[in-house]
């Protein structure tokens, strides 16, 4: 009867049973304690999974996993330039969740824009595996720890899907909204935020710190965290092995906001944390 229910769902693929369909390792599997890879799922058509290569081994340490949403720069269907910081995010012990399809190149196929819808599907996808006995993900993903993250465009997606009661956590990268209006959203969207955020810039050659700035002026109802490095400017740190101090700084944040690491809080909020010295780090509301 369980397998008549699971292949009657499957008319819709994302119901259906996780199967890898594509895989590669970047940066040796991360700099974590599980050793990360990077799959295309047929149940999850145009996305990349970011995901420890052994779920049981990783669960069985740890504990469940949370979920990472990524939204791309340009809004466009392609993690390709942050996969090495999104793949040693999942070595942490995370699965990441970018919108579209698996690349080897950036220019290996025709690139178009990712609607903002596919940020909530992505989230339904992971509800589906986890309660799905067939699915490699069955009971493994802590749906109570879900973070939406976002770089450049692909925060404004973020924010104008951010109303989920889902997500519990925001991060945006090289991101802000300020004045604008993209991708459906615009400064009234930063009403839509019910959880801590961080926002993580590149310094004065970033051309989204000024509106990031205002941001942070704005958001009065959520704790606020804005990260500035000095010099990356708005590509960050992504194309570093294991996606350098962007990704670091983000691992903390998840660890602390989605696994309860309070240790981590102090870099965030004390003035004296110098462990990131490239980083300028203030927040307000905690």
């Amino acid at each position: 009867m369980l397998r008549i229910l699971i292949a009657t769902l499957c008319m819709m693929p994302y119901l259906c049973s996780a199967k890898i369909i594509d895989s590669k390792v970047l940066d040796n599997g991360g700099n974590g304690p599980f050793n990360a890879v990077v799959t295309s799922d047929s149940s999850l058509e145009n996305y990349v999974i970011y995901r420890p290569k052994d779920l049981l081994t990783t669960v069985n340490s740890s504990s469940k996993l949370p979920l990472v949403v990524f939204a791309n720069g340009g809004c466009m269907d392609t993690s390709y330039p942050f996969q090495h910081m999104l793949s040693n995010i999942a070595s942490h012990g995370y699965v990441v969740i970018a919108l579209g399809k698996m690349q080897y190149s950036l220019d290996d196929r025709q690139l178009n824009k990712a609607s903002n819808a596919m940020i909530p599907k992505a989230i339904d996808w992971a509800t589906a595996q986890t309660a799905n006995p067939l699915s490699e993900f069955f009971q493994k993903l802590d749906l109570n720890k879900i973070a939406i993250a976002g770089q450049s465009c692909g925060g404004a997606q973020l924010l104008a899907t951010a109303t989920d009661k889902r997500v519990s956590s925001y991060l945006m990268f090289n991101s802000g909204i300020g004045d604008m209006t993209m991708a459906d959203a615009n400064e009234q969207s930063l009403k839509n935020l019910h959880a801590p955020i961080i926002y993580l810039v590149g310094g004065p050659t970033d051309i989204a710190t000024d509106n990031a700035k205002l941001d942070y002026q704005r958001i009065n109802h959520v704790p606020i965290v804005f990260a500035n490095h000095q010099t990356a400017g708005h590509s960050g740190t992504f194309e570093q092995p294991h996606g350098g101090s962007f990704s670091t700084l983000a691992i903390k944040w998840l660890d602390w906001q989605l696994k309860n690491n309070d240790s981590n809080a102090s870099l965030f909020l004390s003035s004296q944390d110098t462990s990131f010295p490239h980083w300028d780090i203030k927040a307000k509301q905690f």
